[in-house]
């Protein structure tokens, strides 16, 4: 059963510490605007992201980009479960932090530096104390805690910067078992990225890789966490926020666009993943609606 330990959300940053049980996967597979600091606190877990799946073990630490697709799914065997703490930031919250500290280009930070991180005790101990300053702070809300969580954050990157400035996140996959099936499913993932706006059925898949569908399918969702359908429609989505943010298409343009010929269900589905349709999401970012919180 979850455990919440800890959670907080206002002024740009969010906050959860939560125990999980054996066997958890994630329900929802997602990408959102905000920047997000994870650590691993007990426990092993697969993350994937970046179309590659990492094990990731106590003391990790991963750095996502803002609107970079990932989740995270259970070890094979799982007995124990585990517990992580995750810190997000909005775009505005970093765009902020770079506007007070022209030079701590803490987005470019992520855009460059996204991975993951073996950490030494030492620096799980500097993270932990950042997250129990913002816990204080946040609990406390004595005068001006919002800029003292800043503070606490600003603090934490610029000596997490300066020990990774010319340092290489671990980029090397995880394989946990069958490492030639991984190579394989990487491939897969690499395919659907570059051709996600065709139509791309599951035979089509599975002649071009010389397996079965059934082989495919279920050797995709373990590897990945999704589905295969579903993994195209999320980078469809994504395509879909970009265009929208970025051009002024049409909504039934935008569809065609990214590979639906029904807007109907173009519509369906980004409302599944961003909440909201395709039109309230473009009037949200001229500032006539407000997104709600999440």
């Amino acid at each position: 059963m979850d455990q919440t330990i800890y959670y907080f959300s206002g002024g740009g940053i969010a906050l959860e510490h939560m125990k999980r049980p054996p066997g958890f996967n994630m329900s929802s597979k997602h990408f959102h605007n905000e920047y997000e600091i994870y650590l691993l606190l007990e426990g092993e877990r697969i993350f994937f992201f970046n179309n590659r799946s990492y094990l990731i073990k106590k003391g990790s630490l991963i750095l996502v980009d803002s609107n970079q697709i990932h989740m995270t799914h259970s070890v094979p065997g799982d007995q124990t479960g585990y517990e992580r703490i995750i810190l997000y930031l909005e775009k505005a919250k970093t765009e902020e932090f770079d506007r007070i500290f022209p030079r701590l280009n803490l987005a470019s930070f992520f855009r460059e530096h996204y991975g993951v991180y073996e950490l030494t005790g030492s620096q799980q101990e500097d993270f932990l104390a950042m997250y129990r300053a913002l816990r204080r702070e946040s609990d406390q809300k004595s005068r001006n805690y919002g800029i003292m969580m800043d503070t606490e954050i600003i603090r934490y990157f610029v000596g997490f910067m300066r020990e990774r400035r010319s340092e290489t996140p671990v980029r090397m996959e995880a394989s946990p078992s069958g490492s030639g099936r991984y190579r394989t499913i990487y491939a897969i993932a690499d395919y659907l990225s570059e051709h996600y706006t065709e139509n791309i059925s599951l035979d089509r898949l599975a002649g071009e890789f010389f397996l079965s569908r059934y082989y495919l399918s279920r050797s995709f969702k373990e590897v990945t966490g999704y589905g295969i359908n579903e993994y195209v429609n999320i980078l469809r989505t994504k395509k879909a926020r970009q265009l929208l943010e970025e051009t002024s298409l049409s909504v039934s343009e935008i569809a065609s666009e990214v590979g639906y010929e029904s807007i109907t269900y173009f519509e369906k589905v980004f409302k599944t993943y961003l909440s909201v349709s395709p039109l309230k999401y473009r009037r949200t970012l001229s500032g006539l609606t407000r997104p709600q919180s999440r």
